[in-house]
């Protein structure tokens, strides 16, 4: 996708100058409340049978912490430049290789924003109404991007492996 497009796509969420402009002012903020609602994050996926086993490796949830924590502090930048867009195609590549149903990474998305939302009102230094809208467009924008590589990367290899499939059918036939 070229960066014409990507403006447009950024314009349909309306991810403007001042919603920019708002998340670079709160990025310190949002960073650290991000480092304190990853806890809760990976508390809830422990919780869930479908994953617990690869959360309950300490490795596996320093690994995604620290990725995590890197690709807040992308997000938070708000730069939208190359390097966050090819952050967001490698994150969504990684959760498709785990192959994981999608509504992991949604819900623990989900979670992870309203984390930082109630942390934020909770601070005497309250999000103001146009804070947490510009926290929500973004979010969702990052969201949209990394799941559709995810859903990209699960067509890719399933492509892939028809067309071995159609190639092995052929040798044999």
């Amino acid at each position: 996708m070229n960066e014409e497009a990507r403006s447009l796509q950024r314009e349909f969420f309306r991810i403007d100058e001042d919603v920019i402009d708002r998340i670079q002012h709160l990025k310190p903020r949002l960073m650290e409340y991000a480092e304190e609602a990853l806890e809760t994050v990976f508390d809830h996926l422990v919780g869930n049978p479908e994953v617990a086993h690869y959360f309950e490796i300490a490795d596996n949830v320093a690994y995604l912490r620290a990725g995590m924590l890197a690709h807040c502090d992308e997000l938070f930048s708000a730069r939208f430049d190359e390097h966050y867009y090819e952050a967001t195609e490698s994150m969504g590549e990684r959760h498709a290789k785990l192959e994981f149903p999608s509504h992991v990474y949604t819900a623990a998305y989900s979670n992870m924003f309203a984390r930082i939302v109630e942390l934020a009102m909770a601070n005497r230094r309250r999000f103001k109404t146009d804070d947490i809208t510009a926290l929500s467009r973004i979010t969702h924008y990052d969201v949209e991007l990394s799941m559709g590589a995810f859903y990209r990367h699960i067509m890719d290899k399933r492509a892939a492996l028809t067309s071995d499939v159609h190639k092995i059918r052929h040798l044999v036939d």
